[in-house]
């Protein structure tokens, strides 16, 4: 940051807290703390009680605090009758009057991971100065989980069978939990891998390894953050398709058989037919022949 924009600020901010020759007659008051949801708007609230009816705004500023300090980016500043931003995500709500107090609040539009906090609010009026402080807190919903399983299919009774459970997007790092289908817990059985991304969210990997059966074939993955929001999913170990899928190749083989053998017979039906087709013509061939010759004898004996 430059040096005359350091002076402008620092300026403004001991001109806020400058002491004015009468009392202060004003009080800031804001929520202890705010709720924030990843890439949604988020709202700060803050109030300010005045003992008098009437009070003059000279001054007012909303920023982030890291080290007791504003974070210059996130500065938002109100000074002659207008409001000016560092960062257009962050814009002033609503201002209302109710007689002795007035409301106002800091939007953060999109919010991120990195926007959570300590924010803090400073006016200066012509009947005193006061500060305070609120605090931001962002959350992200994890996906829903997706299952996986190694063997996926063919599985047999007794066999290990390791399951995979995965979630991603969410904030603050969560825990996955595994419970079977009489919902006793497994979580001490996995092992999670918590992986953060760019934006500050993180992606959760559990791995759970069980004994396969028959007569324990559901499993279900449970997500949970630090507010105790929950996503799960179920999953059916696929135990038995290796019988099914033998049985359905055996009935194939037994079709590929039953076809080719109606085709075998088929042709040798019609080699037999074609052959007595063709012994019956020369038949007919030669009785004609031999007809003629043996009445031209018979005519010439007579003779």
């Amino acid at each position: 940051m430059a040096l005359s924009d350091m002076l402008y600020w620092a300026i403004g901010i001991a001109a806020i807290q400058a002491v004015y020759c009468q009392d202060n007659f004003i009080k800031v008051e804001c929520d202890p703390e705010n709720q924030g949801v990843y890439s949604q708007q988020a709202v700060l609230n803050c109030k300010v009680v005045s003992i008098k009816k009437d009070f003059q705004i000279i001054k007012m500023i909303w920023c982030k605090v890291e080290a007791d300090k504003c974070v210059n980016k996130t500065m938002l500043t109100f000074e002659n009758g207008k409001w000016s931003a560092k960062d257009e995500r962050f814009s002033i709500g609503a201002l209302e009057w109710n007689e002795k107090e007035l409301s106002v609040s800091l939007l953060v539009q999109k919010t991120q991971v990195s926007d959570q906090g300590s924010y803090r609010f400073m006016i200066s009026t012509d009947t005193g100065y006061d500060k305070g402080n609120t605090y931001l807190r962002v959350t992200a919903p994890y996906s829903v989980p997706v299952i996986s399983s190694v063997p996926g299919i063919n599985i047999e009774d007794s066999m290990p069978v390791t399951l995979t459970c995965n979630a991603s997007g969410g904030y603050p790092p969560g825990q996955i939990h595994w419970f079977d289908q009489l919902d006793s817990n497994w979580t001490k059985s996995s092992a999670l891998r918590t992986i953060p991304t760019q934006d500050g969210r993180f992606n959760l990997s559990s791995v759970f390894t069980t004994t396969a059966s028959s007569s324990m074939a559901l499993y279900k993955c449970v997500v949970v953050n630090d507010k105790m929001d929950k996503q799960r999913a179920e999953y059916q170990l696929a135990i038995g398709p290796g019988k099914q899928e033998g049985t359905k190749n055996a009935t194939a083989i037994t079709a590929v058989f039953v076809v080719v053998g109606a085709l075998a017979s088929g042709i040798l039906i019609l080699y037999i037919y074609r052959r007595r087709s063709r012994a019956g013509a020369r038949r007919e061939s030669m009785f004609p022949i031999m007809g003629n010759t043996w009445f031209q004898g018979t005519a010439r004996g007579k003779r």
